[in-house]
């Protein structure tokens, strides 16, 4: 009889969450307690969902307690599907923290959670543990500098490269173009280069927008660096092939085509090539007039003074 009861309460419990009547389902908490029966999975559930209720009501200790006792209550658990969702316990208690501008908890929580957790080969977890990795790194980014970051980005993508899950790929992505970063912001272009045709080659035939979008980022920052070593002919070529591959998407990979061409066209000015760069202008304003980014429109803007200064000059 107390398993119907349990399963109707929880039944109103989720009905109560998802219309956002979070006090009213915290209400039906503990029946759902003493209904359980010991129940351990059951018990679990109700305790998660208690969680969720209150961080939506922003009350962020008690959230933080509910997280603490289930971790406390199940940490040892041989639940397989206890010690799965355990994970996401640790895990949303993170978030708090970083609600809270606590970083250094934050990290703390993440520390634990990869500790417990990194060894397990299940699928199911491999999301949480990604995400738990890349904000890992922001946290000691932020406390401890760049390079203690790289190392931390590094793992992941060591741990993560060979997943067939998009979502966790794209963490992998995400952590791989970071690096890349980290070298171009500590001047050291080679080992940037390296890092940035990594996320090229890597993942050039995702059809994942965010995916597509850090590639052509890459061929971009790629051709950056490119420049600094004095390698201009290397970069207009890596400019070249986000045009050639993006030019016919839309949305945010096509602004990168956008920048692209504008990155070319500088360069192609520092270089006094007239020709090219007018070619590049007019091609810029044709594809782009049109368009209601205010970067790009800027661009467009850009590649026009352009077009007008070079008329101006050839009429004298």
């Amino acid at each position: 009889m107390s398993r119907e009861i349990f399963e109707r309460l929880y039944n109103e419990f989720n009905i109560r969450l998802e219309h956002k009547e979070f006090e009213s389902a915290l209400s039906l908490v503990d029946d759902l307690l003493e209904s359980a029966q010991n129940n351990e999975l059951d018990i679990f559930y109700t305790l998660m969902g208690k969680a969720s209720a209150l961080t939506n009501l922003n009350r962020d200790e008690e959230v933080i307690f509910s997280y603490d006792e289930i971790i406390f209550r199940y940490k040892d658990s041989s639940n397989l599907t206890i010690s799965r969702f355990l994970a996401y316990a640790y895990y949303n208690k993170a978030l708090i923290y970083t609600k809270l501008k606590d970083t250094p908890k934050e990290l703390e929580v993440y520390d634990a959670l990869l500790e417990k957790f990194i060894t397990d080969t299940s699928l199911d977890l491999e999301i949480v543990l990604v995400k738990a990795y890349i904000n890992k790194a922001i946290c000691i980014n932020e406390l401890h500098g760049s390079d203690e970051a790289l190392v931390i980005y590094k793992e992941l993508v060591k741990n993560f490269e060979h997943s067939e899950n998009e979502q966790v790929l794209e963490q992998v992505a995400t952590a791989a173009y970071n690096i890349a970063l980290i070298y171009g912001k500590n001047d050291k272009n080679e080992d940037a280069i390296k890092a940035y045709e990594y996320v090229i080659d890597t993942f050039e035939e995702s059809k994942n927008e965010n995916i597509i979008e850090l590639v052509a980022k890459s061929l971009i920052n790629k051709a950056s660096r490119l420049k600094d070593l004095l390698k201009n002919k290397k970069a207009i070529e890596s400019y070249d092939e986000v045009v050639t591959k993006y030019e016919n998407y839309s949305g945010k990979v096509l602004n990168q085509v956008a920048i692209a061409l504008h990155n070319k066209s500088i360069l192609l000015s520092q270089l006094h090539d007239e020709k090219g760069l007018l070619k590049v202008c007019d091609y810029i304003i044709k594809k782009f007039s049109n368009s209601h980014d205010e970067m790009i429109l800027d661009i467009v803007s850009s590649a026009q003074v352009v077009k007008d200064k070079e008329k101006y000059n050839s009429s004298f």
